[in-house]
């Protein structure tokens, strides 16, 4: 993929943190002396977070991963789930190896899970949460139906390269309205192309079990005073409030905003408010 932003270009550096046979990729946007880490949505990867280094470069230095089965990142395609316990020992490696003593956490969709875990295993330094959007608070029914048994997960596997069960769901759902179209054509455009339903698989297949604590999570950042701010997108029918307020409720200092957007274009929305708040 070129890209062409003078910004990108300006990356100072790439680098990996690999542990056996799992690397897992970050560029870093130097800046500001505060530091964030950044973790993207499904499909994306680490430039998708170029508007948000651009808004925060003047008091942030950016630290924006390719998360497991996206970008450059290289993690086996096997079954095997991603854990708390893992990503602790990739994180640890990061902060030791960049010299990070605290840090902000930003994540946008499924990246909201690894900023909340990432907040979670090290309270004491994090120092902001920005969830936009984020997945893991409210799990959907049919994520765990086609992940957690193992029957489902071979037959979910079988749409990798057949993917005519898939068409025929939702073509059942369509009919029978019990999904609103939105939704399922958001869904069939993660799933139209073989790479994309072996990315959906492996995505979440393998983080099944990777999910935060959410009651642990709320006493940790309630206890530490951590600022914590939610961003939804006004016409977003993906991950709306409701969605979140099992942690938003928690937090009685969080602050969310909604924003005039939908799913897909939350994060640039985000970067603009962010922007326009540096310049006021």
């Amino acid at each position: 993929m070129i890209r062409n932003s003078a910004y990108r270009m300006s990356d100072k550096r790439h680098q990996n943190i690999t542990i056996l046979n799992r690397s897992l990729k970050y560029s870093i946007w130097p800046g500001g002396k505060q530091k964030i880490l950044c973790f993207h949505g499904f499909g994306q990867d680490r430039y998708s977070y170029e508007k948000i280094c651009e808004a925060m470069k003047e008091t942030h230095t950016v630290y924006s991963f390719d998360l497991p089965y996206h970008g450059e990142t290289r993690f086996p395609k096997v079954e095997k789930t991603l854990l708390p316990a893992d990503w602790l020992e990739f994180m640890t490696s990061f902060f030791e190896k960049e010299q990070i003593e605290d840090f902000e956490a930003m994540g946008y969709s499924m990246g909201g899970k690894y900023a909340m875990i990432t907040a979670q295993l090290f309270p004491e330094q994090i120092k902001k949460l920005h969830l936009i959007a984020p997945d893991g608070i409210t799990t959907h029914f049919s994520y765990k139906f086609t992940t957690y048994p193992f029957l489902f997960r071979k037959l979910f596997k079988t749409q990798i390269e057949n993917p005519w069960v898939f068409k025929a769901l939702v073509k059942t759902l369509r009919s029978l309205k019990i999904m609103n179209n939105y939704t399922l054509r958001f869904a069939e455009s993660q799933m139209d192309t073989e790479f994309k339903r072996s990315q959906v698989y492996y995505s979440w297949v393998n983080l099944r079990h990777f999910l935060p604590k959410l009651k642990t999570l709320a006493t940790q950042l309630n206890e530490h005073q951590t600022p914590t701010y939610f961003y939804i997108g006004k016409h977003d029918k993906v991950i709306d409030s409701k969605t979140v307020a099992p942690l938003h409720q928690l937090l009685p200092k969080s602050k969310m905003l909604i924003l005039d957007s939908g799913h897909s274009q939350l994060v640039n929305s985000v970067a603009n408010h962010l922007a326009s708040q540096n310049r006021n």
